[in-house]
C-alpha cells in the first residue's frame, strides 16, 4: 500500500488534476481508435493491439486465416516445393530446408550457401513424407504452406496443431503469385524483394494474357499432358497440374476428373485415339523422356496429329520445372514459353532475352544465350 502523503492538498485540486488525466486518457483512446481506423480494410498486415504487440504481429494469409505470427520472421518451413521455391527467390537465407534432394543438374541454378540445405519432407502426391519432430526441433517461426481453390492438406493442419507453429497458407494458383510474393514479402521483412518480383510477375503474365486472348477459337490448340513413361497417365482441366494450358488460352483435350489423383489420372489408349491432340507436352520427372524416346517409332500414337506432326515438348526443369510438378513461380517463364510455341503468329517476344532475365531476378543467376536456348528447346 501507498504511504500517506505528508503535504495535504486542497480537495477541489485533487479533483481538478483526476479530470484533466480522465479527459488525456480519452484524447489518446481517441487518437490510437482513429488511427487504427485508417487503416485500409483490405490490409494483409495488422498491428496486434495487445501488449506483446512489439514480439508478434496478425496477418490475414491468402484464404482468409487471421493468424498470429512473429513480428520478426527469420526461419521458415514449407510444406511443398511450391512454396520451397518461391521462398528461395524471395528470402533464402529464412529457408530451413528443401522438401527434396536437388539434382545436379539443378545445383548449377542454386548458389552455393544453398545447395547443401537439410531435406526435411513435405506433402507431396497427396503423401506426407516430413518428420514431425525434427520439424519441431528446427523450431521453424512459421510453417508455409500453398494451397489451390483454398483446400488445405489435413497433414498441413495436423502439422501446425501438433507443433504449435502457425501456419501461413498463400494461394497456388499462376494468377495468384504476385499476391503471394507481396505478402509474402511483408511476412518476412522483405518488401522491396517481394514487391520486386510481384512487379516482374504481374506485368509478365498480364503480357502473355493480352497476347493469346487475341487467338480466336478455331486456332486453339489441343493439348494431352502426358505424365509416365507410357505416356497414359495425365491431368484434366480440374487440376492445378495443368493450370498453364488454360492460361495460355490452349484447350486441354482431358475434360474428366482427374481432382482425385495426386500422380495423375490413368487413361486409355482409345481415349488418347479420340481427342487426337495437337500437341504433347510430357513432363520429364514422370517419365516424359522415356517417352518422348519410345513414341515416334511406336505404331500405337503414329495416328496421333502431334506425333505426325512432331509437337511434342518437354517444358524445362532446371532448376525447377516451367510447368508442373510443382507447379511452381517457374511457371511465370513457362508460360510464355508455351504461348510461344502454341501461337507464334501472336505471341511475339524475344524468349532467348526473357529467360536470361528470368533467371537473373529470380534465381540471381547470369546465363548465357546458348544456356537459354537449351532451356527453351526446340
Amino acid at each position: 500500500m501507498k504511504k500517506k502523503l505528508s503535504i495535504k492538498v486542497p480537495a477541489f485540486l485533487l479533483a481538478v488534476v483526476l479530470s484533466l488525466s480522465l479527459l488525456s486518457g480519452c484524447g489518446n483512446s481517441a487518437a490510437q481508435s482513429s488511427s487504427a481506423a485508417s487503416v485500409p480494410a483490405a490490409s494483409s498486415l495488422a498491428a496486434s493491439s495487445s501488449a506483446s504487440a512489439s514480439d508478434t504481429q496478425q496477418i490475414t494469409d491468402m484464404i482468409g486465416n487471421q493468424v498470429t505470427i512473429p513480428a520478426a520472421v527469420s526461419k521458415v518451413f514449407c510444406t511443398s516445393p511450391i512454396g520451397t521455391y518461391i521462398m528461395y527467390t524471395l528470402a533464402p537465407d529464412k529457408l530451413l530446408g528443401w522438401n527434396t534432394e536437388l539434382s545436379d543438374g539443378a545445383k548449377k541454378y542454386i548458389s552455393a550457401e544453398y545447395q547443401d540445405l537439410p531435406v526435411l519432407g513435405g506433402t507431396m502426391g497427396g503423401q506426407n513424407t516430413f518428420n514431425t519432430e525434427a520439424i519441431t526441433a528446427l523450431a521453424p517461426d512459421i510453417i508455409l504452406d500453398f494451397s489451390y481453390n483454398n483446400q488445405v492438406s489435413d497433414m498441413v493442419t495436423q502439422l501446425g496443431q501438433q507443433t504449435g507453429i502457425p501456419v501461413v497458407t498463400l494461394d497456388s494458383s499462376l494468377t495468384g503469385t504476385p499476391d503471394a510474393y507481396r505478402l509474402l514479402g511483408q511476412i518476412l521483412g522483405v518488401e522491396d524483394r517481394g514487391n520486386e518480383l510481384a512487379d516482374y510477375a504481374k506485368k509478365a503474365l498480364d503480357n502473355i494474357s493480352s497476347m493469346v486472348s487475341k487467338v480466336p477459337d478455331s486456332e486453339k490448340v489441343k493439348i494431352y499432358y502426358v505424365e509416365s513413361a507410357d505416356g497414359l497417365k495425365t491431368d484434366g482441366t480440374d487440376s492445378m497440374h495443368t493450370e498453364v494450358i488454360n492460361f495460355v488460352n490452349a484447350t486441354n483435350v482431358v475434360d474428366m476428373d482427374t481432382s482425385a489423383s495426386g500422380k495423375g489420372t490413368a487413361v486409355s489408349m482409345e481415349q488418347v485415339l479420340n481427342w487426337n491432340p495437337d500437341v504433347i507436352l510430357a513432363n520429364s520427372g514422370m517419365g516424359g523422356s522415356d517417352f518422348i524416346s519410345t513414341v515416334y517409332s511406336d505404331s500405337t500414337w503414329s495416328g496421333i496429329s502431334a506425333v505426325q506432326n512432331h509437337r511434342i515438348y518437354v517444358p524445362a526443369s532446371l532448376p525447377f520445372n516451367w510447368f508442373d510438378r510443382p507447379p511452381c513461380m517457374a511457371r511465370i517463364i513457362g508460360s510464355e514459353w508455351l504461348a510461344a510455341k502454341l501461337y507464334p503468329d501472336y505471341v511475339k517476344v524475344d524468349l532467348t532475352n526473357d529467360v536470361k532475365s528470368f533467371y537473373k531476378t529470380f534465381f540471381n543467376v547470369d546465363i548465357t544465350d546458348a544456356q537459354a536456348n537449351t532451356l527453351i528447346g526446340d
